[in-house]
């Protein structure tokens, strides 16, 4: 379902012209049902990888770059001069800080190959021990999902979300249309599609993406079959 499709969808599920559900005011429904469902659920298509470098004698790492906008760090990895790869655990802001308090500059600790990071604010990570040298560093992350509202795309834009499961980004807009027209019946209604929707899609994304069948084994659904002997 591309940009146009859904607002005219919107208009024709509610009865309304363009006239009381207008573009800008659909936008506004669209970008907040687009923040929920990222909020509610991570997709393989804002899955992201990249590569940067340490500097020496300095903790933070700048985030603020990737293209796309990055949503949460899920993880990095340090890679030696070798192609060697060793995960960074991950820690809380107050252990890094300690652990940089706990230890000076003469502390051969101080400084070295990285073994902790932690969210410092919203685009820096820190490391340490402290960086002594430059290192490369894979960072793995989830980006800001594509945006079909803003009415930053043509009428033709369409999304993952857009073309892999139209009808959660449609209840959900319905639902908003309904709260916005004082019809709190309808409203629910569609705000009720919408979580068995989104939970659907949810368990697509997050479950069955994400399982092996040799490692899980084969998804299997439970059946009843009746006692032979009679009894329950």
């Amino acid at each position: 379902m591309n940009y146009s499709e859904l607002l005219d969808t919107v208009r024709s599920y509610t009865e309304v012209d363009s006239n009381v559900l207008s573009n800008t005011i659909l936008n506004v429904f669209l970008v907040n049902a687009e923040n929920e469902i990222s909020r509610m659920l991570s997709s393989d298509s804002q899955r992201r990888y990249a590569t940067t470098t340490t500097a020496a004698n300095n903790a933070f790492l700048d985030i603020s770059g990737p293209e796309g906008g990055l949503r949460y760090v899920r993880g990095l990895q340090f890679i030696d001069a070798n192609n060697n790869i060793t995960w960074l655990e991950q820690r809380d802001a107050t252990f890094m800080d300690e652990y940089s308090v706990q230890r000076s500059t003469t502390d051969a600790d101080f400084t070295g190959i990285p073994s902790y990071w932690a969210t410092w604010d919203a685009t820096h990570l820190m490391l340490a021990p402290t960086p002594d040298g430059i290192y490369t560093i894979e960072m793995w992350y989830d980006e800001t999902p594509e945006r079909l509202g803003n009415g930053s795309g043509t009428t033709s834009t369409t999304t993952f979300v857009s073309n892999t499961a139209p009808e959660v980004l449609l209840f959900k807009c319905v639902a908003e249309a309904y709260s916005y027209l004082k019809n709190p019946t309808d409203m629910q209604i569609y705000d009720q599609k919408f979580q068995i929707a989104v939970t659907a899609y949810a368990n697509e994304q997050m479950g069955l993406k994400r399982r092996d069948e040799y490692t899980d084994g084969v998804l299997r659904i439970p059946l009843k079959s009746a006692n032979p002997n009679g009894g329950n």
